[in-house]
């Protein structure tokens, strides 16, 4: 059955964007990286590398997890795991290659 929050779409880059969720609001940021990583993969969060040996995830989560500032858009955040460039923002995690 497909997600319809789930979207793939070639990136307008070279880089292809392999996977893009939703950041939901009643799971953290991190969860969201890891589950994404996860999938692309295909295989469970527990065998991919711990998050924390490439970013802070205290930080990730209090950044865009925390109850918004007043003001604040366009907040995003990138960074590599597990071979992929991940970048954050408020509405999406995107997975690219």
């Amino acid at each position: 059955m497909s997600d319809p929050h789930h979207h793939r779409a070639p990136a307008k880059t070279d880089e292809t964007i392999v996977e893009r969720v939703p950041n939901e609001s009643d799971t953290s940021t991190t969860v969201s990286v890891v589950r994404a990583v996860a999938e692309a993969e295909s295989v469970s969060p527990g065998e991919l590398s711990v998050l924390a040996d490439t970013v802070d995830p205290e930080s990730i989560d209090q950044l865009f997890d925390g109850n918004p500032a007043a003001g604040r858009s366009g907040v995003s955040l990138s960074f590599d795991y597990c071979g992929y460039a991940v970048h954050v923002t408020d509405e999406f995690v995107t997975l690219r290659r």
